[in-house]
């Protein structure tokens, strides 16, 4: 997890463009990690489709999926709106990598206590909850 997140931090800002984070793995694999997602079962054209559309407009594919995880994914990596500097913002930085480390904190919790991770997933969720 340490080594991820080195690579990550040094070379997330060298990405331009969605293209250049899909094509580097590492780099594409540990986003959509921290977003909840599964580049193994993502479907690449859905993912570029939501990185290229932002969230700026209500109807972008990534406002429109019903899991907010592709909304949140957008945002970070809000290629639409700040094109090739989009990577230098803060929000494609730390806090990817802390969404990243809660993500895995998670699932590994999970592996030895399903109560554990139920918990962990429930305290990131209740803030979100409105009714």
């Amino acid at each position: 997890m340490k080594g991820e997140t080195t690579y990550y931090l040094a070379n997330i800002t060298k990405v331009k463009s969605v293209d250049d984070l899909m094509s580097n793995n590492r780099l594409y694999t540990y986003a959509l990690a921290a977003y909840g997602l599964d580049s193994a079962t993502e479907d690449k054209d859905l993912i570029k489709s939501v990185l290229q559309g932002g969230v700026r407009d209500p109807e972008s594919v990534a406002n429109k999926q019903t899991n907010k995880a592709y909304a949140g994914l957008a945002s970070a990596f809000n290629f639409e709106q700040y094109g090739e500097n989009a990577t230098t913002y803060v929000q494609a930085q730390q806090p990817t990598v802390d969404m990243y480390m809660r993500q895995t904190l998670e699932e590994d919790a999970g592996k030895t206590n399903e109560g554990v991770r139920l918990a962990l997933y429930f305290q990131r969720k209740a803030p979100d909850i409105t009714s």
